[in-house]
């Protein structure tokens, strides 16, 4: 990845505690690297494309050790976020470049 230009990823999370407390409801949709905003009373959408578009708001189960596994195809596990960003972060970093991953 030395010397390629700047690659970004966005991943939506699950709701915290506070979020499903207050019943929030999910304002982002996920298609390919395309992200969709859709304001909650207007309806308008915003639609933005990135490198790498992270759905992991839903379709899982927690096992006993705290592990989120996909139910669905369309989740994003740690594991993918890893192999598709994460290992030419690592590398890059041991490298000598300057990463931001977070």
């Amino acid at each position: 990845m030395g010397g390629d230009s700047v690659r970004v990823a966005v991943r939506v999370r699950p709701f915290n505690s506070r979020e499903k407390g207050m019943s929030a409801k999910c304002c982002i949709a996920m298609n390919g690297a395309m992200t969709t905003i859709t304001h909650p009373e207007t309806k308008k959408e915003k639609k933005f494309t990135f490198d790498f578009s992270y759905w992991s708001h839903d379709s899982f189960e927690e096992k006993e050790d705290g592990e989120l596994v996909a139910t669905n195809p369309k989740y994003a596990t740690q594991r993918r976020v890893f192999d598709d960003v994460g290992v030419d972060v690592l590398n890059n970093a041991f490298n000598g470049y300057n990463c931001s991953l977070f």
